[in-house]
């Protein structure tokens, strides 16, 4: 039969086992904590990083539409000016030989002096501003032995 003694050696044992045990759990707990608080970060980021994303592509979506449709009335414009001018130009040609000449002449002219100088060309009117971008995080934190 087993001493008191024994007896209470081994309540010492488990309890030294227990301490250790709520030791154990006390830092599993809060490299839980840590982790998870990183796990809150990084799903925080990647919501501001969609919200950069979505307004790049707003940006994108817009500009695009505004393109095509400017694209369809400037080529219906061009159309109609080309023919226009096609019939503009064979009747000054015909009323009056001498002008087209000339213009012919200046036409050249024009070209030779363009290659040595050539115009300036107009500002794009679109100026790209980037949507702001949110700041990096940073690596996740060291949570002891908890994740390798």
């Amino acid at each position: 039969m087993p001493s008191v003694n024994d007896v209470y050696n081994q309540l010492l044992a488990a309890n030294t086992n227990l301490t250790s045990l709520i030791n154990a759990v006390n830092n599993l707990t809060s490299a839980v904590v840590t982790i998870g608080n990183y796990t809150n970060q990084a799903l925080y980021l990647n919501d501001q990083q969609n919200v950069t994303i979505i307004c790049a592509l707003e940006h994108i979506s817009k500009n695009t539409c505004a393109l095509l449709n400017e694209s369809v009335l400037q080529t219906a414009l061009q159309t109609d000016m080309a023919h226009d001018l096609d019939g503009l130009e064979q009747i000054a040609a015909t009323a009056n030989p001498a002008a087209a000449l000339e213009a012919e002449r200046l036409a050249a002219l024009k070209t030779q002096i363009e290659q040595c100088c050539p115009p300036k060309k107009p500002t794009p009117p679109c100026d790209y501003k980037p949507c702001p971008a949110p700041k990096p995080i940073g690596p996740p934190p060291s949570a002891g032995n908890v994740i390798q």
